[in-house]
């Protein structure tokens, strides 16, 4: 594992604006970041032009790498389907490498992936699906269904080590069964449903480095911070830098 392998989510810190929030990460360490297109106060506009978010991003020497898409819905079929489309080309035009690919239940993940797969088979970016506590997506099991009924390989996966903990489910099964199709890694560490600082929880993240790189993962680790003392949020998301910094610098 390397440390450019390192990205910061701002679901850590949805109260903070962009300009504030890239401020902030960039202070901590952080290069890379994973972009919101809702719920977060420095979502993006994915109706706009991407140079005034790659300005944005050269100014605090920060890059966009991962990005969630606007959820597809069963009863706006055809609308949510273009404008998740509409926000994986703008997510290109940034240079982000993995798009988040959404829907509202389990049927419409299933059935619209074909046509929004097709759609975006020109672009250089790669959809993923992701498991997430109290979404559609909560369980393996509801990974396993989602992902072999899309049956396409240009579908891959992102592991939510913390989302799989709060469900009861180790991240060892989930990397198992899921194996090459992850592209992605969201880590949080956790006692319980609860996120805590890095170290402090239940989740052995050292183990989960090791067993992706034994595995051969590239691709990139998402720093989430969803603790309950949120005033101290950048000072855990310092430290958890400091975290996966030591171990890569063990590892060399």
């Amino acid at each position: 594992m390397k440390i450019e392998q390192v990205a910061v989510s701002p679901c850590s810190n949805p109260e903070m604006g962009l300009d504030d929030v890239l401020s902030a990460y960039a202070s901590l360490g952080y290069k890379h970041f994973e972009v919101f297109t809702s719920w977060t106060n420095s979502a993006f506009d994915y109706h706009t032009y991407p140079q005034a978010y790659l300005k944005k991003g050269q100014q605090f020497s920060m890059v966009f790498t991962s990005f969630h898409l606007p959820p597809i819905t069963a009863d706006c079929l055809t609308d949510s389907l273009q404008e998740a489309i509409t926000a994986a080309r703008f997510a290109e035009a940034m240079g982000v490498e993995i798009v988040l690919y959404k829907a509202h239940d389990r049927a419409t993940y299933i059935n619209a992936a074909p046509a929004f797969l097709n759609a975006i088979e020109d672009l250089r970016v790669i959809p993923v699906i992701q498991n997430h506590y109290g979404s559609p997506l909560s369980t393996l099991d509801d990974m396993k269904t989602v992902f072999e009924g899309i049956g396409d390989p240009r579908m891959r996966t992102l592991l939510e080590v913390g989302h799989f903990h709060s469900v009861g489910v180790d991240w060892r099964k989930a990397a198992e069964y899921l194996g090459d199709s992850v592209a992605l890694v969201h880590i949080k560490d956790q006692i319980g449903q609860q996120s805590v600082p890095f170290g402090q929880g239940e989740i052995d993240l050292h183990a989960l480095f090791q067993s992706m790189d034994e595995n051969g993962f590239e691709g990139r680790y998402v720093i989430e911070m969803e603790v309950r003392d949120k005033e101290n949020t950048l000072a855990y998301l310092a430290d958890a830098h400091k975290y996966v910094l030591d171990y890569c610098e063990e590892g060399t």
